[in-house]
């Protein structure tokens, strides 16, 4: 396993994100690694990095804006094993999956988030991003459709 215990929560972000830029360079992207610690530059497009270090943890993102305003993609980048996985799924899926998902969630418990009504935030487990596991493919398709 991955030791990143003694890192904090931009740390981690930082490993993940040069993880990813590595994982899409070997799979023949163009990448640049500038601007906001939670994005890359892949084939002249914005991809937005999110991360998870601890085995069982979602990863995490606002229902508001699941992704940044202009993402292509979202790569999840898996820090729990022993090297880096990835899940690389379109940015409009994320965001329309996080609403959906939420929607659904707040209509079971009543409408209102129990604990916290103002929270705008959100988990986002694997199991609802298997499908897009290491789906490099992800990155040059044309998702304007």
């Amino acid at each position: 396993m991955m030791q990143l215990d003694h890192l904090n929560t931009h740390q981690v972000h930082q490993v993940a994100r040069f993880y990813a830029a590595a994982a899409a360079a070997s799979h023949g992207h163009q990448v640049e690694v500038v601007g906001a610690r939670t994005r890359l530059t892949v084939d002249g497009r914005t991809v937005q990095v999110l991360s998870r270090r601890q085995h069982g943890s979602p990863w995490q993102a606002n229902v508001s804006t699941p992704t940044v305003e202009d993402a292509h993609a979202v790569i999840f980048v898996d820090l729990t094993g022993e090297t880096p996985d990835y899940f690389v799924a379109p940015a409009l899926w994320v965001q329309q999956d996080v609403r959906m998902h939420h929607e659904a969630w707040l209509a079971r418990v009543g409408g209102t988030r129990p604990r916290n009504p103002t929270s705008d935030h959100t988990a986002i487990p694997v199991d609802r991003i298997q499908q897009w596991h290491r789906r490099w493919d992800v990155l040059a398709a044309d998702q304007t459709g």
